[in-house]
């Protein structure tokens, strides 16, 4: 009789590999198609719809009025060039300290292209019935909200729900900020959060899809 001990086991390198379920794949996807959305419906309904045009407009100018347009200035001053390209350097700097040089790339990408996507849209979008040019979405909140969702990118996992709320926190504040100084109206807001949620769905979709080519790519 064998002993239990030297009993032949099967190589665990022989298993069927565990299937996954492609959560995040799914994730990325749904984040698209809500941020998306999230932009059409913002300049259909505020921008486009004369009622939602009028509601827009009295909520900035409401903001405006309530006297604090230095400070929302002041707000907003931090947001340049130089502040952003410090922040995106930090966080790829901690994606990469991480050994996570796909969220390090990931970052700069997030933080680029949706810039580039709000800067397009600003130029290629028209405000019916106005002189002013298009300003939807807000660049300044897409900056913010951008540098937001990379810093919950990089963070280990249990940190990435209190980065999370930072992130929500700093986006409102810099969406107000531009409301009060007198710089954007709410739909302008909304719709540069939307084009950060798509983006950042975009560049984590490309990233499942480019690792999961990796691996399953023959030795």
């Amino acid at each position: 009789m064998i002993p239990l001990a030297a009993a032949p086991t099967v190589p665990l390198l022989d298993a069927p590999p565990r299937r996954t379920v492609p959560g995040g794949r799914v994730a990325a996807v749904l984040a698209i198609l809500v941020g998306t959305a999230t932009v059409i419906g913002s300049y259909v309904l505020a921008v486009l719809d004369p009622t939602g045009r009028a509601l827009d407009d009295a909520v900035m100018d409401t903001a405006t009025g309530v006297g604090l347009r230095s400070e929302g200035l002041g707000v907003l001053e931090l947001v340049g060039v130089p502040t952003v390209a410090l922040a995106v350097i930090v966080l790829a700097g901690v994606a990469l300290a991480r050994g996570r040089g796909d969220r390090a790339v990931g970052v700069v990408a997030l933080v680029l292209g949706a810039q580039l996507v709000t800067q397009a849209l600003k130029a290629g979008l028209v405000r019916p019935d106005s002189l002013e040019g298009n300003s939807l979405p807000s660049g300044h909140v897409t900056l913010v909200a951008s540098l937001g969702l990379a810093l919950v990118l990089v963070v280990p996992r249990a940190l990435r729900l209190p980065a999370g709320l930072a992130a929500v926190a700093v986006t409102g504040i810099a969406g107000v900020a531009t409301m009060v100084a007198g710089w954007h109206r709410p739909s302008d807001v909304l719709a540069a959060v939307g084009v950060v949620v798509a983006t950042g769905g975009v560049v984590t979709l490309v990233g499942a899809l480019l690792r999961g080519r990796r691996r399953r790519r023959p030795a």
